[in-house]
């Protein structure tokens, strides 16, 4: 499926939202105040907003969310990655369209908008709409395609480290991306935007995903007798650690991001899963499971003759 038809999903799914919209704000007619409450805090409502203001600015909404990221939906990328923003374009919509209904059903037959209340069970609920609708745009953007392993840059050889006995060493380096902060940046501009336009539920949603991922662009990466450790440079939790006991042998080789993972961040593929970061070079590790982790990293060939040293003086005490 091309980048067209997809993005033609992610439109599509915001016109059924804004349709869904229409029709409840045309069938409660005479039952909704000529004000409405709009924004509500923890305790009630804290904004209101006239009929019609409310609705030209929740069509403004749905009809500008579905124009972005129908668009970005199509931008060049690998199938995997167009579905993937297919999908997040699409929850986006079944969220903020259960979202903005709701505020139109809760304020019907009101006689103070000060009174009106939006019960937590809503908010839950268009999370709910969000997951249906995200995964009808799964469906309807068919299969991306999966990574062809025997595509990827072969590694390169097996080397150790000279140690002498008793010695110990360690490696540490970091790596950023360059396309991550970006998104992560654009996610929370959009939380903001939409926290002040429609209320608080679509910008929670956001700041969920765009906090992580801003946080999470750059690693750091060691290698020491614990085996091989990464942890985001911003925030010392979550962190990954592959024993020395599971290291099988390690050694460099170059990613292609989109071609070889599908995108960026902690990805997996046939046989393989990692953090990448950016294409380029990689430290490649064998695990006992038989599989691949890779993380990108500069002077991965360093990284990876001293954990092949490590891990090689771990199996002899072990015996």
């Amino acid at each position: 499926m091309s980048g067209i038809r997809r993005a033609l999903v992610t439109l599509l799914m915001y016109l059924l939202a804004a349709a869904a919209f229409l029709a409840v704000y045309l069938h409660l007619g005479d039952r909704l105040p000529d004000h409405l409450a709009t924004h509500f805090d923890g305790t009630g409502a804290d904004d209101y907003s006239s009929r019609g203001s409310f609705l030209a600015a929740s069509l403004g909404v749905l009809g500008g969310l579905g124009a972005l990221l129908g668009g970005v939906s199509a931008l060049r990328g690998t199938p995997a990655q167009q579905r993937g923003l297919t999908v997040l374009g699409c929850t986006v919509a079944g969220i903020v369209g259960y979202g903005l209904t709701s505020v139109l059903l809760v304020n019907a037959d009101a006689t103070d908008p000060a009174d009106v209340r939006l019960p937590v069970w809503r908010l839950l609920t268009a999370l709910g709409a969000g997951a249906v609708t995200g995964a009808a745009g799964w469906l309807l953007s068919g299969k991306g395609a999966t990574p062809d392993s025997g595509r990827r840059t072969p590694a390169g050889p097996v080397e150790q480290l000279p140690l002498s006995d008793g010695e110990s060493a360690a490696w540490t380096h970091a790596v950023g991306s360059r396309v991550l902060p970006l998104a992560g940046a654009g996610t929370l501009v959009l939380a903001v935007v939409l926290g002040l336009a429609v209320g608080p539920l679509p910008a929670v949603v956001l700041l969920v995903v765009g906090v992580p991922l801003t946080a999470l662009t750059k690693a750091r990466v060691t290698v020491d007798r614990r085996g091989v450790t990464i942890a985001s440079s911003a925030v010392p939790r979550p962190r990954l650690t592959i024993p020395l006991g599971r290291v099988v042998d390690a050694s460099r080789r170059d990613v292609d991001a989109a071609r070889d993972f599908g995108g960026w961040g902690y990805r997996t593929a046939p046989g393989a899963s990692g953090l990448i970061l950016r294409s380029g070079e990689a430290l490649s590790v064998r695990l006992t499971t038989g599989s691949e982790f890779v993380v990108t990293v500069d002077d991965a060939a360093t990284a990876a003759a001293l954990l092949n040293t490590l891990a090689a003086r771990e199996r002899t005490a072990k015996g």
